[in-house]
């Protein structure tokens, strides 16, 4: 497989770690120029959060990926295999439609940030360029589900 067919299938876990390692070189550099030099880097606190929200979309992007998510297994298990997967088709259908609300009702945020210009305290960035990590997370996590139900469709025509 190459190096950018494997970014594009694992994009969740590689943007993630990628991601995570950022904020612990930020995190640690805050505290390694607090300790030595009595100066605080209060802009990486910002950056963190930020991250956090986008790791956040991230699991739960991959989490839906590899069907590791809050689920019914204990109903799944008494159903039959064609009823357990017309359940577990169902409930991907009600996650791609609370996803799609979340990533709708962030948009309706990002507007109100941008007509009330509001910036971030230690960056002064617009806020909105943090809040896309909604919106944008979301579209990922449908994206995800939409290729399980595609999987789980193709299992309901061989049940």
């Amino acid at each position: 497989m190459s190096t950018l067919k494997h970014i594009v299938r694992n994009f969740e876990e590689v943007f993630g770690a990628l991601l995570l390692g950022s904020m612990f070189v930020l995190g640690l550099a805050n505290v390694v120029t607090r300790y030595f030099c009595e100066f605080s880097l209060a802009f990486t606190e910002e950056l963190e959060v930020a991250g956090l929200v986008w790791l956040t979309m991230l699991g739960t992007s991959a989490a839906f990926k590899k069907s590791h998510h809050l689920n019914l297994q204990y109903y799944e298990k008494k159903l039959s295999p064609r009823a357990a997967t017309m359940v577990r088709m169902g409930g991907l259908v009600l996650a791609i439609v609370l996803f799609a609300t979340l990533a709708g009702l962030s948009w309706f945020h990002i507007y109100d940030l941008i007509d009330l210009e509001i910036t971030t305290e230690a960056l002064e960035l617009p806020e909105w360029i943090y809040a896309l990590a909604i919106p944008a997370g979301s579209v990922l996590v449908i994206v995800r589900i939409v290729q399980v139900l595609i999987a789980e469709k193709a299992k309901l025509k061989g049940v």
